[in-house]
Order: structure tokens, then C-alpha cells, then sequence
């Protein structure tokens, strides 16, 4: 929809400000930041921390606890590519999936948000719904997850995610903490 103009002309919304952009340049860097950091800690060769401690889901939670839902939507969407543009990391069926994983996890926190309002847990139901999608997705695509059972295979990512869970968790819980829910904390309102 156009927005009138001082001439009276129409030009359309413009909807990436420069708060905005700034917001998404910086949640983009973290969402390559963390991963980065966590895949250089030296771990035994067969160890992957990825899969265990989540570390690209951390940026999209944030921008989707902190009511930031265009900038936690184009941070799921952008974030894997991105990653494999300067990591070569996730392979691209990979970061196919984790595409889906993280906007079903940013509508999942969104609407669990809606639903419940602010609560320190939400990261782990958001979690589960999102392994669900990219399990639908498998069985759709079965070459997504290299033909093994959908199902089976996402118990077992969320059997290897436990400990990146609680993370999601704790940082849910440091964010309603530190951003009280409401007008005056600034925090997650109800959705």
C-alpha cells in the first residue's frame, strides 16, 4: 500500500528502516558468530556441538521473545545460507532443513507467545514443534535427512539436542528476567 508523500505523490511503505537493518545485520552476526564459536572448540573427531548445544537457534529466540517477528523470520530464513556461504557449513540439504527448523521455531515461540504469554519454558515446546516440521518435511522430501525414518530421526535430534534446549530455556528465562513483560519493561507482550 502506498504512503502519501509531502508532494502528494504515492511511494510504497518502506519496510526495512535503518533500525530495522541495523536489528538484522546484528542478529545475522550472531546467528553466524555462535555457531562459529561453538564448532571451534576443540571436541573429539566423531563430536558434533552443533546438534547438541543449538547455537543458531539462540539469535531468531531472541528477536521472537523480544516481539521482533519480520527480523526473527528473515533470520531463519537467512541465517543457514549465510552460514553456508562462509563456512560451507551447513551442506545445503542441511541447511534446507535447518530453514524449515528455524521458521517453524520463530511461528511456534510467536504463537505460543499468543497463546500462553510470556513464559520462561516456551523455547522447549517451540523446539519440539520445529523437529515435528522438519520430520513432515522428511517424510515429504526424504532426501532432506539422507532416507532415514523421519520420525526416528527427529527423537534422536532431540535426544542429541537436551543439552541445547536447556540452553534455549535459559535464555528464554534471562530474556523475560531482564525484559519484564508489559509496556513498562519493554519486554514480550502478549502476541
Amino acid at each position: 500500500m502506498p504512503e502519501p508523500s509531502s508532494a502528494g505523490a504515492a511511494r510504497p511503505f518502506r519496510f526495512l528502516t535503518l533500525s530495522t537493518a541495523r536489528e538484522l545485520g546484528i542478529l545475522l552476526c550472531l546467528s553466524v558468530m555462535f555457531p562459529f564459536m561453538i564448532h571451534v572448540i576443540p571436541v573429539p573427531e566423531d563430536s558434533q556441538l552443533g546438534p547438541r548445544l543449538l547455537p543458531i537457534f539462540y539469535a531468531p529466540l531472541l528477536a521472537s521473545l523480544l516481539r521482533r517477528s519480520g527480523t526473527a523470520a528473515a533470520v531463519a530464513l537467512l541465517a543457514p545460507w549465510l552460514n553456508w556461504a562462509l563456512t560451507s557449513h551447513p551442506a545445503p540439504t542441511g541447511a534446507i532443513v535447518m530453514t524449515v527448523e528455524l521458521v517453524v521455531f520463530v511461528l511456534a515461540v510467536r504463537a505460543l507467545l499468543a497463546r500462553s504469554g510470556p513464559r520462561w519454558y516456551l523455547a522447549a515446546p517451540a523446539f519440539l514443534f520445529c523437529k515435528a516440521g522438519s520430520a513432515l518435511a522428511a517424510t515429504a522430501f526424504p532426501e532432506l535427512n539422507g532416507g532415514r525414518e523421519p520420525l526416528a530421526w527427529a527423537v534422536q535430534s532431540v535426544a542429541t539436542g537436551l543439552p541445547g534446549i536447556a540452553i534455549l530455556v535459559l535464555i528464554n528465562w534471562l530474556v523475560l528476567r531482564s525484559y519484564p513483560p508489559g509496556a513498562a519493561g519493554g519486554g514480550p507482550r502478549l502476541a
